[in-house]
């Protein structure tokens, strides 16, 4: 970390500021501070403790102690200007956009913590247990499904939408396969539709499965009230482990205290 400053003065956090702030540095102030913006409308946001998050793209996001969301940001900064106000005794920190014309103008009556580090995240973000890993292990082991359950196609298209997965059953019957992580009402309608559309298209039974890790009562009546199946999957036993992502990313005892207090 470059710096990690408690309670600075305006003129300390000043100088610190009008450096890192035009440069690729990431910039953290936590202070009691009030927000006025103006560009295609007016916000005003009263004097308050908040968080101050300059990114190393530019762009700044005012956080409060609550909520995932910012109560005021930019997406990208032309120029950053930081003044003292000595007759109000603020320190100004002043965001600029020039297309289209934006000012954010934020005024610290204390500054309680100013942090400035350079950090580094090459990682792609990986999300699992999404609806296509459970397709993709279908595909792979259709036994998670039901033993002796052959693949025929996955996505196949219908006059009704895609199709998840479609096989056939030791019968040699035909399957649709509706993979839901959370299904509802609507969901049991749409394999209707889709059994509906292959018992047109195809002579011979047609089976309808409704694929989850988890079920309400309530759906699990819908479906037995059409003659459509329900089959139970553990997420855990799907998905595949991301435990080899990059162990080279570090872990707190990585970082020495070479950081100023």
């Amino acid at each position: 970390m470059e710096k990690l400053i408690q309670n600075p003065d305006f003129s300390e956090a000043e100088e610190i500021l009008s450096e890192y702030l035009k440069r690729e540095y990431t910039v953290q102030i936590n202070g009691l501070c009030a927000v006025n913006y103006q560009g295609r409308a007016k916000s005003k946001l009263d004097r308050g403790e908040r968080l101050v998050i300059k990114k190393q793209d530019s762009a700044i996001l005012v956080h409060g102690p609550d909520n995932y969301q910012p109560k005021n940001w930019q997406p990208e900064v032309d120029s950053y200007t930081v003044e003292i106000d000595e007759e109000e005794k603020h320190l100004i920190l002043e965001a600029k956009r020039t297309n289209p014309e934006e000012v954010v103008e934020i005024r610290f009556e204390e500054i309680e913590l100013l942090t400035v580090d350079q950090m580094v995240d090459k990682s792609e973000l990986k999300v699992s247990g999404d609806e296509v890993d459970i397709h993709e292990a279908i595909e792979e082991e259709p036994g998670i499904v039901e033993e002796e359950l052959k693949v025929i196609e996955r996505e196949k298209e219908t006059p009704a939408g895609f199709i998840d997965v479609f096989a056939r059953d030791s019968d040699d019957s035909y399957v649709v396969i509706e993979v839901k992580r959370n299904p509802d009402y609507n969901t049991v309608l749409q394999l209707q539709r889709y059994v509906d559309e292959i018992e047109d298209e195809f002579k011979g039974g047609i089976r309808g499965i409704l694929v989850a890790p988890k079920m309400t009562d309530k759906v699990l009546d819908y479906l037995e009230e059409r003659d459509l199946e329900f089959v139970d999957v553990e997420m855990a036993d799907v998905i595949n482990s991301y435990e080899a992502i990059d162990n080279s990313q570090k872990g707190l005892s990585d970082f020495g205290a070479d950081y100023e207090v």
